[in-house]
């Protein structure tokens, strides 16, 4: 073992914890940037879930004839909407949305963060391996697994907790009509009617329906998207002539300055990629939370299993991604959220 190998292998030094004015910071940073991108894309996103989830909504008289015909254009599906029930309505569920995010938000850029901490000492273990690699390359490597593995274990830390929000998100959203006696909403009263329905009719269990697909999608979301763009900045840095810092793995902020538009492009296409991998399991996903406070026969999947399989059989793999387009372009309030974050935190 050289001289180098075994410095990297100690601990890193107690100067590389989380402050906490850095972590308060990083809260109101990710929250303030969650909020602003989920309210600027919630019209999109609307019209994304009435067309990824039109084959497992309420297969009632009144739903069956209101809600979106198959294959239907993401432009009639807005035309429609706006007709119905007015340009307020694709804003629908934005309460408990925007909850979502600027709770996520803050929580996964500040944890991503807790994480790398974490396991830095692992990786620097690591390093006192045996390996034909260069020293320079064998820290990138590791810059790469903590960036990914940090932002993969903040997503499913925060899910669990926040995971009712996103099931209220989803309801409200495919909660179609105007409120008037011809098209009555069913939840008119917004999330407190949501949860009400459901805790009479499934207790707890039924927030968390979808709950175990949910899970590992949104690990490898975002490992993907949270990991992928500090990967992709790390990468970037790194052909700039940019070294990691061999204390916690990370670049060195006093030179790691990127343009606005090289950080939305790198936001962007992270966003697109995260996004298009983890459609299915959101499909999956919001299928099951559509199921919460029916009867067991009433039900069309027993589980996520279940699901995969029928939706592949009838509506095969067009069927896991609906609304896709929609996505695609909503993926830019993804890659305005990670830009937002960057900024808010230089502004505070």
């Amino acid at each position: 073992m050289n001289s180098t190998s075994s410095t990297l292998s100690t601990p890193p030094p107690s100067s590389s914890k989380v402050s906490p004015k850095t972590a308060v910071k990083d809260c109101v940073a990710g929250a303030c940037a969650g909020a602003i991108a989920k309210t600027a894309v919630a019209p999109i996103e609307r019209v994304k879930l009435l067309m990824q989830l039109q084959f497992s909504i309420d297969r009632s008289p009144r739903c069956m004839k209101e809600c979106v015909p198959p294959r239907t254009s993401a432009w009639a599906v807005m035309k429609r909407v706006y007709q119905e029930e007015g340009i307020l309505s694709f804003w629908r569920g934005n309460t408990p949305n925007v909850m979502t995010q600027a709770g996520t938000a803050a929580m996964n850029f500040l944890l991503m963060d807790w994480y790398k901490i974490a396991i830095t000492p692992l990786l620097h273990w690591s390093l006192s391996l045996p390996s034909d690699r260069s020293e320079e390359k064998r820290k990138k490597r590791r810059a790469l697994i903590s960036s990914f593995l940090s932002g993969g274990l903040a997503g499913g830390t925060v899910l669990t907790a926040l995971y009712p929000l996103v099931f209220a998100r989803t309801r409200l959203a495919m909660d179609v009509g105007n409120n008037t006696i011809d098209a009555p909403r069913k939840y008119p009263a917004g999330m407190r009617d949501v949860y009400r329905t459901i805790w009479h009719a499934d207790g707890w269990r039924g927030f968390y329906q979808g709950y175990g697909i949910a899970l590992a999608g949104v690990v490898v979301y975002r490992a993907l998207h949270l990991g992928g763009y500090d990967a992709v900045k790390t990468e970037i840095l790194h052909r700039r002539g940019v070294r990691v810092k061999s204390d916690n793995f990370s670049i060195d902020r006093s030179r790691s300055d990127l343009t606005m538009m090289e950080r939305f492009l790198a936001a962007q296409i992270v966003s697109i990629t995260a996004g298009t991998a983890c459609y299915p399991i959101d499909s999956i996903r919001r299928r099951l939370m559509m199921q919460a406070g029916l009867r067991s026969e009433e039900r069309l999947y027993k589980n996520s299993f279940d699901c995969f399989r029928k939706v592949l059989k009838s509506e095969g793999t067009r069927g896991f991604y609906l609304g896709i387009g929609p996505n695609l372009i909503r993926s830019f309030g993804a890659a305005v959220l990670l830009v937002s974050y960057d900024a808010f935190k230089v502004m505070l």
